[in-house]
């Protein structure tokens, strides 16, 4: 996506702003936790009610957005980021979600017309010059370069205009509180550089005595601490993938076939490895810049080049040797790229203008796109097309069962010839792995999802596929003294330790404040074994990685600046901090600012308004998901990331 439109644009567009909604919350595509069927969906991806999500939609979207991943990380996005920021999954959430938004708006009878959209791409700040429309040429040459065609991106504003119109009327009315908005802008405005220097109950070896009489008032005490945590049981008819392996066959003919079909995905992506040297230059400095970048390309080589690039070079990749990298480069302006792919390896390329800068660009390296060939990739294709069909097979094996078991209301019963494969899953806490069955704890997340006696829908995990019946529900309670004595004895132990840590830390903070000196003071810490860590603390924040503080706020802001405090007891040690300087907002300052802040925060509190809202009507539309398309899709998306 554009950096200009996201650095100017006073929202994000309709993609990004769908694709944040799903990462923060909106997620009712229940990827591992439920199944949406796929009747009717042969080359759709998805469909939301009858409006389908085309194959080649999703992988325009999906592509666009990993290309926008790729530049925030600057060359070092890899398929296991990938996976982890689940990249393919939020954008078909975000189209999904763009559905039923249409949905939405049309029963409301909402509408963008074309006067608004036009109106709306004039008024772009990205395609904005000193405050007028930069040409129709100059907005779809600036589309091209960030690999958007004009009906795309109109197509996206228009939904995002369209998403707009239905946040404001089911948004309309809603206010914030003075009060609280001041207390969230103190929060988020004052500051404290503080050096802090902890104790931690840890760091004392010796243990301290505790009697018997001890932990028993300890624990009559502190009841809330020693509780049992809430456990589930039910019953579970798993069929795991594996278990088919032996009814699949994948012959020759069928795995060329699919190498044939599925020849992008066993593309070997091209790749160039780039260096830059790059000089600014303004109105009056250009032509002698011009004139030193042609003199420098004169005598430059490749086996100098990393050096004059730290010597002279302006961009941030200079103490690198100018070295980009594979990837990172991709941002570089249009004319540098287009040097770029016509350089040949190890070559030099005179002075290129990239508008404020001239650059030497020197390409280290170019690997061509290389196409797999069939033996190469067979073994990976068998274990494809044998995954598919475990798959498939289990997934309909379960489908027949399910229905018999919705019937019959409970699951062994319902089973039939399956009941010998269903299991008591025993009582578990959320997350806990059922040995045998589902080591990774996705059945008994899905226990506390569900009401006493609820029969689920088929739920994928990583091993198979299940039907659960939540059977019981253990609430949490008391535990008695024998069941919870040994955390008792350690939770008195780290107060203790702490107790001493508090005493040492005393007398430490007392020495402190009689040493002016710098060195001095760090010469008495390090004599301690101690070390004193920069801090930048706001108001609500924790100190260094311990639990909230009642009192925290009050104690850092209440202090003279360059004076030791008093130990201040966190949940697992004491900290005795240093005001070097601090930041705090008055009455005053919220008044000048109050509007603009206001809009803000309203604007989040109407965003989180409108994702509860697409949340609740989630449940009118039928949503059919291709699990196969979806797979295929996205490895071919990420084929040229390692």
């Amino acid at each position: 996506m554009l950096k200009s439109m996201r650095d100017k644009k006073k929202t994000l567009s309709w993609t990004l702003w769908l694709v944040i909604l799903a990462f923060v919350g909106f997620i009712f595509v229940q990827w591992g936790s439920g199944r949406f069927e796929d009747e009717g969906l042969e080359r759709d991806v998805a469909a939301v009610g009858s409006q389908p999500i085309s194959g080649e939609e999703f992988q325009k979207r999906l592509v666009q957005n990993l290309d926008m991943y790729d530049k925030q990380f600057k060359d070092s996005l890899n398929r296991q980021m990938i996976n982890q920021l689940g990249v393919p999954e939020q954008v078909l959430q975000g189209m999904i979600s763009g559905r039923i938004i249409q949905s939405e708006a049309e029963k409301l009878k909402l509408r963008v017309s074309d006067a608004e959209l036009q109106e709306a791409i004039r008024s772009y700040p990205a395609f904005q010059r000193d405050g007028a429309f930069i040409g129709s040429e100059e907005y779809e040459r600036l589309l091209a370069y960030n690999h958007m065609t004009v009906l795309d991106f109109e197509s996206g504003m228009k939904q995002d205009l369209l998403s707009d119109k239905l946040k404001a009327l089911v948004t309309a009315g809603l206010a914030l509180d003075t009060a609280t908005l001041r207390d969230d802008y103190r929060k988020e405005n004052d500051s404290a550089d503080l050096e802090s220097i902890l104790f931690r109950a840890e760091d004392v070896k010796e243990q301290p005595d505790v009697s018997e009489e001890e932990l028993r008032e300890f624990h009559r005490k502190n009841p809330s601490l020693f509780r049992t945590p809430e456990k589930r049981g039910g019953e579970v008819l798993a069929m795991k993938f594996s278990d088919f392996k032996k009814e699949i066959r994948v012959g020759e003919e069928e795995m060329f076939a699919y190498f044939k079909a599925n020849k992008a995905m066993f593309r070997v992506p091209g790749k160039t490895r780039v260096s830059r040297i790059w000089v600014a230059y303004d109105a009056q400095t250009r032509e002698e810049v011009l004139k030193r970048m042609d003199q420098t390309a004169a005598a430059l080589t490749p086996s100098d080049f990393a050096a004059r690039a730290r010597e002279m070079s302006g961009d941030e990749k200079a103490k690198e040797g100018g070295d980009w990298g594979y990837w990172g480069w991709q941002s570089f302006s249009p004319q540098e790229k287009s040097v770029i792919d016509n350089l040949k390896p190890g070559a030099i390329s005179s002075p290129v203008d990239a508008g404020k800068g001239f650059s030497l660009l020197y390409a280290s390296e170019k690997v061509e796109e290389k196409q797999e060939n069939y033996d190469a990739v067979k073994a990976r294709i068998r274990d494809v097309l044998e995954g598919e069909k475990q798959k498939k097979l289990a997934s309909e094996r379960l489908a027949q069962a399910y229905e018999k078991i919705k019937k019959a209301g409970n699951v062994r019963e319902g089973a039939g010839s399956l009941a010998a494969k269903v299991v008591d899953s025993g009582l578990l806490t959320q997350g806990q792995a059922i040995p045998n069955v589902d080591e990774m704890g996705y059945i008994s997340q899905k226990l506390f999802a569900m009401n006493d006696k609820e029969i689920s829908q088929p739920l994928e995990f990583p091993e198979g596929i299940a039907v659960v019946r939540l059977t019981r529900i253990v609430k949490p309670e008391a535990e008695d003294f024998a069941a919870a004595r040994e955390r008792v004895r350690q939770e008195v132990l780290t107060a203790k330790k702490l107790e001493l840590q508090e005493a040492r830390a005393l007398k430490v903070a007392a020495e402190l404040n009689k040493l002016a000196d710098a060195k001095k003071i760090e010469e008495f810490l390090k004599t301690e074994g101690l070390k004193a860590d920069a801090v930048t603390y706001q108001r609500g924040n924790r100190l260094a990685g311990q639990p909230e503080t009642p009192g925290l706020d009050d104690a850092v802001f209440a202090m003279a600046e360059n004076s030791y405090s008093r130990p201040l007891r966190l949940q697992n040690a004491i900290a005795v901090i240093k005001l070097k300087k601090k930041k705090v907002v008055s009455d005053a300052d919220f008044a000048r600012e109050r509007d603009g802040y206001y809009r803000r925060r309203l604007e989040e509190a109407r965003n989180s308004r409108f994702g509860s809202f697409l949340f609740a009507v989630r449940n009118d539309y039928k949503i059919r998901f291709n699990a196969d398309s979806f797979e295929k899709i996205k490895e071919y998306a990420l084929s040229r990331y390692r």
